[in-house]
């Protein structure tokens, strides 16, 4: 395994309500885009499903896309996001999804994490290529 560390910021956040049935907890869809620096130079396209509870903190899973270069080598792979949002601080869980891999990352597999404040976010991937 290789450890990948490095920071990302977003470029776009779309979130809007999905299920708004009154007196239910608020349900959202976010499409977001990250700019990631690091270990992993390029982008992220993520989809993200969220849901509140009333003290504004949030539960969310999700899929990412993420196109560019590990090293020597970029294509693109997708992960699943797993996370929490709470105290202005959101954590995710990534796995890396075996078979969605293209070009030299096609045969990509991996898990880690990230953390995100308003201020900055970073990640940590432990990776097979």
């Amino acid at each position: 395994m290789t450890q990948v560390t490095g920071a990302f910021k977003v470029m776009c956040w779309e979130e809007k309500p999905y299920d708004e049935a009154s007196g239910q907890p608020k349900l959202t869809h976010a499409e977001v885009t990250h700019e990631l620096s690091g270990g992993i130079e390029g982008e992220a396209s993520i989809a993200y499903l969220m849901g509140y509870r009333p003290d504004n903190t949030a539960s969310f899973v999700g899929l990412v896309r993420v196109t560019g270069a590990i090293g020597e080598r970029s294509g693109s792979f997708v992960m699943q996001d797993i996370g929490t949002f709470e105290a202005g601080v959101a954590k995710g869980r990534w796995t890396i999804l075996p078979g969605l891999g293209t070009d030299g990352l096609r045969d990509i597999r991996g898990e880690g994490h990230f953390t995100a404040t308003h201020e900055s976010a970073s990640y940590s991937l432990d990776i097979e290529l």
